[in-house]
C-alpha cells in the first residue's frame, strides 16, 4: 500500500528532480530560471488561481471550521519557531520572525493541489483552493505585521499594519486570489468554449512551476548548520498537519474526505515564499534556502505517510 502511494505522489517530485538537474547539468541556466520563475510567480500561478478561485462554487466550498482548524495549525507553526529561534537558538528578533514565516508558510499550491490531486480526484479540490484564499495573505500579514510593527519607535501600530497590507495587496498571489473571488462574487461567468480553453491553458502552470522549482532549488546558498532547518522541518511536516488531523477529528465532525485535503496543505514542505521573504529583508536566506531543499525532498516520505494514514 505505501509502495503504491509513493508512486502516485512521485510524479509531482520528479517534474521538481527533473529541473535540479537540468540545472545542475547547465541546460537549464541560471538566467532561464531567473526568468520562468519570475512569470511562474508573477503570472502563472496567480492566473492559475484567479481561474480556479472564479469557477468555484464557493457556496459550497466553505468549511469555516477547517479553514480556522488550519489557519490555527499556521499560527501555532509560527508561534513555536518563532519563540525557539529567539530564546533557544538566540536568533535576533527579525530573524526569528522570518524562520517562523518559513515554518507556517506550506507549499500548498505547488506541492499541495498536485499531491493532493494524485491521491484523492480532482473533484477533491475545492478544498484546496479555499484554503489558498486566506493562505499567502494571512502569511505575509503575520509576518511583515509582526516585522515593521518592531521598526517603529515613536509611530503608531497602525502604521506597521499600514505597511503590512500596502504589502500584501501588491502581491500578485493576492490580486490573483482577490481577482478570482470578485469574478465569482459578482457572478460573472465564462462561456464554455472559453471556460475548456482556459482549463486547457492552465494546465501547464503547476508542472511548469515544479520544474522551475527545482532549478531554483539547485542555485540556492545552503547553510552548513542544520538544527534550525532540522527544527522548521519537524515542525510544518508533522507538527502542523497533526494539528490539522486533531482538531478536525476530536473537536469536530468534519467528514475525513475533506480534512484529508486540509491536511495534506498543511503536511507539505514550505514554500519559495519563505525565500522570498527572507530575500525581502536580507536575512537567513541560507537557512531558509536549506530548509526549504531539505524539506521538499522529505515531503515525498513525509507525503506518502499521511495519505497512507488518512485513507
Amino acid at each position: 500500500m505505501l509502495f503504491k502511494i509513493a508512486i502516485v505522489v512521485l510524479p509531482v517530485f520528479v517534474l521538481i528532480a527533473l529541473g535540479f538537474i537540468s540545472s545542475y547539468l547547465h541546460l537549464f541556466t541560471r538566467h532561464l530560471v531567473d526568468g520562468l520563475a519570475k512569470f511562474c510567480q508573477d503570472f502563472g500561478i496567480p492566473f492559475l488561481l484567479f481561474f480556479n478561485l472564479a469557477i468555484l462554487d464557493l457556496s459550497s466550498a466553505f468549511n469555516i471550521q477547517l479553514l480556522i482548524f488550519f489557519y490555527i495549525s499556521m499560527i501555532l507553526s509560527f508561534i513555536i519557531i518563532s519563540c525557539i529561534a529567539f530564546f533557544i537558538f538566540k536568533q535576533p528578533y527579525n530573524n526569528s520572525i522570518i524562520l517562523g514565516f518559513c515554518a507556517m508558510f506550506s507549499n500548498g499550491v505547488l506541492l499541495g493541489l498536485p499531491i493532493s490531486e494524485l491521491a484523492f480526484g480532482a473533484n477533491s479540490l475545492f478544498i484546496n483552493y479555499t484554503i489558498i484564499i486566506g493562505h499567502a495573505p494571512l502569511c505575509y500579514l503575520v509576518g511583515i505585521t509582526f516585522i515593521e510593527v518592531a521598526k517603529i519607535k515613536n509611530n503608531s501600530y497602525l502604521i506597521g499594519v499600514k505597511r503590512s497590507l500596502k504589502a500584501i495587496l501588491l502581491n500578485n498571489l493576492t490580486i490573483g486570489i482577490l481577482l478570482g473571488i470578485g469574478f465569482n462574487l459578482f457572478k460573472f461567468e465564462f462561456s464554455a468554449t472559453t471556460e475548456e480553453l482556459l482549463k486547457f491553458g492552465t494546465s501547464w502552470i503547476i508542472p511548469i512551476s515544479l520544474f522551475t522549482m527545482g532549478g531554483v532549488l539547485y542555485h540556492y546558498r545552503v547553510s552548513k548548520d542544520y538544527k534550525i532547518p532540522a527544527t522548521i522541518i519537524s515542525t510544518s511536516l508533522l507538527i502542523q498537519p497533526s494539528v490539522v488531523y486533531l482538531l478536525g477529528s476530536q473537536f469536530s465532525n468534519i467528514d475525513i474526505n475533506y480534512l484529508r485535503n486540509a491536511v495534506i496543505m498543511a503536511a507539505m514542505a514550505p514554500g519559495l515564499n519563505a525565500y522570498f521573504f527572507a530575500n525581502m529583508y536580507g536575512e537567513c536566506r541560507d537557512v531558509v534556502a536549506t530548509t526549504i531543499l531539505t524539506s521538499t525532498v522529505l515531503t515525498v516520505f513525509s507525503s506518502t505517510l499521511w495519505i497512507y494514514f488518512l485513507y
